[in-house]
């Protein structure tokens, strides 16, 4: 079955040559696979009263790139109208927001919620691809929607994790089903800084982001962060942490105890090579790249800076929030810890 085609420039000037040369439309038909009636409209867009003769009646030619400017005119019209207008309130409004690192996705809900004219998140990409927003590209994103959904493989482990691995977690826990149940992982910055990193926290519920600063990428450093983090919160928030295979991760035992060598709390192994077991981790892992940029040292990033980028994190509105922030989240369920411990 054939294909369906238009004409284009080549097949233009292939017309220009054989109706030039006496060539009739039945003819030019059969060369390019057109119908004569396909040519005949086409020779018509293209005709113009030829200059080389002087006689009673100036012949008349094609002319490839009349032909085409035509076609390129007419293709201006194609599909519905711009929805941005000229609604340049909205356009400024959309470039400052997104100079100030708000996603999207967020400045759109939002106007939605605000009963203001907004269009879609999709279309309002689009507006930026093509340069419909002043003084906003694609560089100005925070990220661009991803196109691709890989189905992750499962490695198999060469050894056995040091604590408990993925696969014994409760069903309550894997559908988010409860709080106090967090994911860690650590990001560094340069191979000559990597002894400095930041030990980064995201309670699967919530999603709510700690970023604490460490010494050091080690377990001992690791144990010893998690002592300084949980004593600040109420009993119960930190029920499970869910682990890469990382050595910073091989004190189980340190993890799991207190000072005193009481459990505090439970402590899963993903499977090798498998970051979407951490999904929520790894999300807010490039969250905190905006404000720790991949190859800077981390040496001058101090504990005041951890602070700072995860309070700004915390109080992003999140769409897999239902437009709500994890801070306000956060606190909502520490309130209720509170009220049942009393």
């Amino acid at each position: 079955m054939k294909k369906y085609r238009r004409i284009d420039w080549n097949d233009r000037l292939l017309i220009e040559k054989l109706y030039n040369h006496g060539q009739n439309c039945s003819s030019i038909a059969h060369v390019l696979g057109f119908s004569p009636s396909s040519i005949y409209r086409e020779i018509k867009h293209g005709l113009y009263p030829h200059l080389g003769a002087e006689t009673t009646r100036r012949p008349f030619h094609y002319s490839a790139q009349i032909a085409q400017d035509h076609a390129d005119y007419h293709a201006t019209s194609k599909g519905t109208q711009i929805k941005l207008g000229n609604n340049y309130g909205f356009a400024a409004d959309v470039a400052q927001q997104v100079k100030h690192g708000i996603s999207i996705d967020v400045i759109v809900n939002q106007k939605k919620q605000a009963k203001q004219w907004t269009v879609s998140t999709t279309t309002l990409y689009r507006y930026i691809d093509r340069g419909y927003i002043p003084g906003v590209t694609n560089k100005h994103l925070p990220e661009k929607p991803r196109r691709k959904h890989r189905k992750p493989g499962m490695v198999k482990a060469t050894r056995a994790p040091k604590g408990l691995p993925i696969d014994r977690r409760p069903a309550h826990i894997n559908r988010r089903l409860s709080f106090g149940h967090w994911e860690m992982d650590s990001v560094i910055g340069t191979a000559e800084g990597k002894r400095q990193s930041l030990l980064v926290l995201t309670e699967r519920l919530t999603r709510f982001e700690i970023i604490f600063r460490a010494s050091s990428k080690t377990a001992a450093a690791t144990t010893k962060a998690l002592d300084r983090i949980i004593p600040q919160f109420p009993q119960c928030t930190f029920q499970t942490i869910t682990v890469d295979n990382g050595s910073e991760f091989q004190d189980c035992h340190g993890m799991e105890h207190d000072k005193q060598g009481n459990q505090r709390l439970t402590v899963y192994y993903c499977h090798p090579y498998s970051s979407c077991e951490r999904g929520s981790n790894e999300r807010n892992n490039r969250i905190i790249r905006r404000y720790f940029p991949k190859g800077r040292s981390m040496a001058k990033v101090t504990q005041k800076d951890c602070d700072k980028a995860a309070a700004l994190i915390n109080a992003m509105p999140r769409k897999i929030l239902n437009y709500q922030s994890a801070a306000d989240l956060f606190n909502r369920e520490i309130e209720n810890l509170l009220k049942n411990q009393k």
